[in-house]
């Protein structure tokens, strides 16, 4: 009985400081009234993103430089419409000659008026078509005095026998240029997925820290708790004025542990505004996130257990817009090689031309515009072959080089992106599964933390522990929450990087992109494999 009155005070001391403390467990921080979800800012980045509109505006380059690698197969027309007026000046034999038809002049007097019409097309067989119409009217002062209207319709096609035959030369360059437009949309989708994945990872960023700086603020207010009942038992001669030294500096610290919580929740809103692209007069007021971290259930993570390393890999080379592309612009390249090899040949063309001609006589614009029909004569046929070959043909042979060493540059990237892409599939899978264990194992210790700090209050109510015991368990408990607050961080930045390396967050062919909140939340499945 002397024992326990000569243990009263501490009991009493400890009873107080467990009933005062208890209420403060388990309180949560004031909600804020702005609160942001995942899918929105999901949304916004697509909306708002800087980097995703330089990206499409690259697509439009592409496209731009398609159409120009078009414009050498567009069909050109020409015309010339002329007049000109010419004085010569007459022998004076010339002049007899003229005097003797009745007409005294000195000179003559010559007016010519032209009409050319013409057009031309290349094909993407190599061939090129030309036909023209040539319309003369001339009139003088001696011979023509009545005017004579002449024309000439002609056809001329070209057709190259060796260098420049085929469209797989002739129409390289725009085969080529659209391989690439379809390279540069796997580029806008590969962005997409990257940006998509960084807002991802800067929302549980913030998640984390709104989750951290709650728990700081439980600490803190527990702090106050402890402060406040050792000053009433001091306050009642219950224990000694010493102890207020302990909970004093105990609720510094942790007051300064909130602070530094506010700061890191404040840094990653700013960042995940960022992220999502927000304006200059939004970024302050980004709302705290209101999701919670995913939860690593049994049978979300079945297709870890269920599929092998290599599944994910297949599925991510068919998947990842950026071995896409590279398999893309590897295509690109070799399309090049072809008309390269073809400009090593000589240039044997065959010429062909035929046409006719006609006259009509008089000076009126019905007669200058009607002597295509009129009297035709012909047709006129011409054959001919053009030959040219530089013996050295160093260009040609450069330009060949230049293509295969592209070729191989291309095929040597595309083996590179293979290879991160498997580096990037086995780290991300391994990363969900040790995130999964470690999120277990932080839960376990947050529990075994709060049983261990019931213990200390327990032998603290009881007279034989000490304070400095019971502040000494809640500070690992603060730690074990803020480890346990990590792993989940960690477990939801791993399956978004996990939908990365796999490429499964975004279509890699599609012009217009949406977003799927669960993408973030669950374990990709890989495709089933082809037979």
């Amino acid at each position: 009985m002397k024992r326990l009155e000569s243990q009263w005070p501490a009991l009493a001391a400890g009873a107080i400081l467990i009933a005062w403390c208890l209420p403060t467990f388990g309180q949560t921080a004031a909600p804020s009234s702005q609160t942001l979800s995942l899918i929105e800012a999901l949304q916004s980045t697509l909306a708002n993103q800087p980097a995703l509109r330089v990206q499409q505006q690259q697509v439009v380059s592409s496209k731009a430089l398609r159409r120009q690698a078009s414009g050498p197969f567009d069909t050109v027309i020409t015309s010339t419409l002329s007049q000109t007026r010419t004085n010569n000046p007459l022998t004076v034999f010339d002049q007899e000659e003229a005097a003797l038809l009745g007409i005294v002049t000195n000179n003559q007097v010559v007016n010519l008026t032209t009409l050319d019409v013409g057009a031309s097309k290349e094909y993407r067989n190599g061939i090129t078509v030309s036909p023209s119409l040539y319309n003369t009217r001339t009139t003088d002062n001696i011979y023509d005095i009545g005017g004579v209207n002449l024309t000439t319709l002609a056809i001329q096609v070209n057709v190259p026998l060796l260098r420049g035959r085929g469209r797989s030369v002739v129409a390289a360059a725009e085969t080529a240029a659209g391989m690439e437009v379809d390279a540069t949309l796997l580029d806008l989708n590969q962005t997409i997925s990257a940006l998509l994945t960084n807002t991802a990872s800067n929302y549980w960023n913030a998640v984390g820290a709104a989750q951290n700086l709650k728990v700081a603020q439980e600490s803190e207010d527990r702090g106050k708790v402890y402060v406040e009942n050792v000053q009433t038992l001091i306050n009642a001669g219950r224990v000694p004025e010493a102890e207020i030294h302990q909970v004093n500096a105990n609720l510094a610290i942790r007051s300064a542990a909130r602070i530094a919580a506010e700061q890191n929740l404040l840094a990653a809103r700013q960042q995940l505004a960022l992220a999502m692209g927000l304006s200059t007069d939004q970024m302050a007021g980004v709302g705290i996130p209101s999701e919670d971290f995913p939860k690593d259930d049994a049978q979300m993570l079945a297709p870890l257990n269920s599929h092998s390393i290599d599944d994910f890999y297949n599925s991510a080379l068919e998947q990842r817009a950026d071995y896409l592309a590279a398999k893309k612009r590897e295509a690109e390249e070799k399309t090049l090689v072809t008309p390269a090899r073809n400009s090593l040949l000589p240039q044997l063309s065959l010429n062909l031309s035929s046409g006719y001609s006609s006259l009509d006589e008089g000076t009126g614009v019905g007669n200058f515009f009607s002597a295509p029909g009129r009297a035709p004569r012909g047709p006129d046929v011409g054959v001919g072959v053009t030959y040219q070959f530089p013996p050295s043909n160093n260009a040609a042979y450069g330009a060949l080089m230049l293509a295969q060493s592209n070729v191989r540059q291309a095929e040597l990237h595309t083996l590179q992106s293979s290879q991160t892409i498997m580096a990037s599939v086995v780290t991300a899978v391994g990363g969900v599964r040790n995130a999964a264990l470690q999120l277990q194992r932080a839960r376990d210790a947050v529990t075994a933390s709060q049983a261990a700090l019931e213990g200390e209050r327990e032998k603290y109510r009881l007279g034989v522990g000490q304070l400095v015991d019971v502040l000494t368990m809640e500070d690992r408990l603060t730690v074990a929450q803020q480890t346990y607050v990590s792993a989940e961080l960690g477990y939801a930045q791993a399956l978004a990087q996990l939908r990365f390396a796999t490429g499964s967050i975004v279509a890699p062919d599609q012009t217009v992109q949406s977003v799927d909140r669960e993408v973030f939340f669950t374990v990709p499945v890989p495709a089933a494999k082809k037979p």
